[in-house]
């Protein structure tokens, strides 16, 4: 496990907290993941849909999902190679036309002119890939978010994120913590 990991316990007190109302409200990670899936909705991958919000200093400054690159067809049946070849999910990523969804979260926030640099966290629906982690390592992200297990024996992944000091959290519903 990652020295840096930290268990969902961490923000059961927030999650649980109570509005005036007396309506159980979102804690912070419970909101921005919400707003990770729904953003995975717009994916145009056949195989998974994948979201991500890039959040600094406790505000949305990008989103991302996963899917062809901008003004480009969206993947059919007829153009994606790894349906085509039923190349396994982790396999040969390089054969695919669609761009991650980290990485699209990046890139928006670089063509709006939005700074990530400093307190930053993504929330991602999946957990990234090696190279998505390499990106994330470089754009200088300081915590990763993540929900659903993707590709977790890759010990090279688990290597660098140690390294670099990124702080990761598994998100746990708050019904399930």
């Amino acid at each position: 496990m990652n020295k840096m990991h930290r268990e969902p316990e961490r923000e059961a007190i927030e999650m649980c907290e109570e509005n005036t109302n007396g309506k159980r409200r979102l804690g912070k990670d419970e909101y921005f993941m919400e707003i990770a899936k729904i953003v995975a909705r717009r994916s145009t991958c056949l195989r998974r849909d994948v979201g991500a919000v890039l959040v600094k200093d406790s505000h949305i400054i990008s989103t991302g999902y996963n899917g062809a690159p901008a003004g480009l067809s969206h993947c059919t049946q007829d153009t994606c190679v790894r349906l085509k070849y039923n190349i396994p999910s982790g396999k040969d990523p390089h054969l695919c036309r669609a761009v991650h969804a980290e990485l699209n979260c990046i890139v928006q926030a670089a063509r709006h002119g939005t700074s990530i640099e400093g307190d930053t966290t993504i929330y991602v629906t999946a957990f990234p890939c090696i190279d998505c982690t390499k990106i994330l390592i470089n754009a200088g992200i300081k915590r990763i978010v993540y929900l659903g297990e993707y590709d977790v024996t890759n010990e090279i992944r688990k290597a660098l994120i140690d390294e670099s000091g990124i702080i990761l959290d598994k998100y746990q519903p708050p019904d399930e913590v």
